[in-house]
């Protein structure tokens, strides 16, 4: 129990900090030390590192984790688990590689710049998807042996951290843009190398091969798990990444430069999906526990909290980019101006799916869990519809316009699902509450009188709206809502 909660919570902080690096080096420190081109480069190659790495491991990642149980025997080196998701991994990170370097004449086209940009570094992608399949699935045998915190660090803190001091380096002594590439690719293969020392260190890597065991009925059972969990897994990672590689094939010449801007704001719209995820996480635990009683009580009180609380935290982030993201734009390079709407678009994108995203855990911890595959499969084909249409008329805001269609599409679908098929609603009256003060906010704050300098006027504001905000939320009675959940969710948890 106490393992439980101090790797949660050093979890959750590792989370924290990595924003904040990626903060640094996403909006501080890229935009300034390389062209917008050569960023652009950097985020298309781990755009489409991200997604063929996803695609290559077939689910695997969820699956070790769900069916490590029924192998579990140290004396037996895990009836060799080990070896053989090593075997899959190889087999695999090869594959991708193949498949990415026949279609590096294709992609070399599609992704053509007017520095030839990707021709030049776009086979970096191969080693560069190698290690990614490797650190998938190598992060899953350590989750699934209890080993959290260790690839949260490696992932979330030390590869940002090492981003860092290679843009530092880079600014302090400029290196030609193709070795930058190299040391740029080598900290991914660092840091899967770091977690395979991890493993070693921890008397955790037994391959255990002449202990293998995978009888053919489990192996069906673990292939039919892996299909149906591929494209739930895949969906919120490839979501943003697809606008980037959309944005990287559709724009032409100047492709690459409108990537790196658009990634500058998705990461600021984004954020506000943080405090979702975390509570989802804390709180699945509990809705299995609950599908297994069938206590459907316990399951809508969690459905209706957690939005209300998501919706209000969520609601303060986004409230913060409204007021604050002209400010945030004026200390960035002039030509990223254009992407300020962007970030805007994002954050409502996600503050509207943040109401109900306890919907997705609820949905897959349920036997309509092959709803949840579908469904974010379809979340996929609507965004890649709507990407080719839109960025072509509307340029990078319509790549935003289509992350916002694909989520609450489908969303709201998740939400009526819940409704039909178990009555189950997230949303009472004091949603509207946290609507009206998150509408209110947004209306009455861009008209406190300001200084007119960026930076002070966007730590006035902070100051102001977050001060505002959780004041008024107070006299609403909606904080007291927030400290109830958050304690009886760590409790339940802890209980478990």
């Amino acid at each position: 129990m106490g393992i439980i909660a101090r790797q949660a919570t050093l979890n959750t902080l590792l989370a924290y900090i990595g924003i904040a690096l990626g903060f640094l080096n996403v909006v501080v420190l890229y935009p300034r030390v390389l062209q917008a081109d050569e960023f652009g480069l950097t985020r298309l190659l781990v755009s489409i590192a991200t997604i063929a790495a996803q695609v290559a491991q077939l689910g695997a990642e969820n699956t070790v984790i769900r069916y490590f149980p029924y192998f579990r025997d140290p004396a037996r080196d895990h009836r060799g688990m080990l070896g053989q998701l090593l075997v899959f991994a190889t087999a695999m990170g090869l594959l991708a590689a193949l498949v990415l370097l026949l279609m590096h004449g294709y992609f070399t086209q599609v992704f053509a710049d007017r520095n030839a940009l990707y021709s030049t570094h776009g086979l970096l992608l191969l080693p560069l998807v190698f290690s990614e399949v490797y650190f998938i699935l190598l992060r899953s045998y350590s989750r699934s042996l209890r080993r959290t915190v260790q690839p949260t660090f490696i992932r979330e803190f030390v590869l940002r951290l090492l981003q860092t001091v290679l843009i530092g380096v880079q600014a302090w002594h400029p290196m030609p843009f193709g070795q930058f590439m190299l040391v740029y690719t080598s900290i991914f293969i660092v840091c899967t190398g770091l977690l395979v020392v991890d493993l070693y260190q921890a008397g955790a890597w037994r391959i255990g091969w002449k202990q293998r065991w995978m009888p053919k009925r489990l192996r069906r059972s673990m292939a039919t798990y892996s299909l149906f969990t591929l494209s739930a897994s895949l969906a919120g990672i490839v979501l943003g990444n697809m606008d980037q590689l959309m944005i990287g094939a559709l724009l032409g010449a100047n492709a690459l430069t409108y990537v790196a801007h658009y990634a500058v704001a998705f990461y600021f719209g984004s954020v506000i999906a943080t405090p979702a995820r975390a509570v989802q996480q804390a709180a699945v635990p509990l809705l299995a526990d609950a599908w297994k009683r069938n206590d459907m009580a316990t399951i809508a009180a969690l459905y209706r909290r957690s939005s209300l609380v998501q919706l209000l935290i969520s609601g303060f982030f986004f409230v913060l980019i409204w007021v604050g993201v002209d400010d945030l734009f004026i200390l960035l390079p002039h030509e990223y101006a254009g992407a300020a709407d962007v970030v805007v678009v994002v954050a409502l994108a996600y503050l509207i799916t943040s109401a109900v995203q306890m919907g997705v855990g609820i949905i897959s911890m349920s036997r309509a869990y092959k709803l949840d595959a579908v469904s974010s499969f379809s979340m996929l084909a609507i965004n890649f519809v709507a990407d080719f249409f839109l960025i072509q008329s509307m340029g990078i805001i319509g790549a935003a316009w289509a992350t916002l269609i694909a989520l609450v599409s489908v969303n709201v679908f998740r939400t009526w699902f819940l409704w039909k098929r178990y009555q189950l609603w997230p949303f009472d009256r004091r949603a509207l509450a946290v609507v009206a003060l998150i509408m209110g906010s947004c209306s009455v704050l861009p008209w406190v009188p300001l200084t007119g300098e960026a930076l002070p006027d966007m730590l006035l504001l902070g100051v102001m709206t977050t001060a505002a905000y959780w004041l008024v939320a107070h006299a609403l009675g909606l904080t007291r809502e927030l400290m109830e959940f958050v304690t009886r969710l760590r409790t339940r948890t802890l209980a478990k």
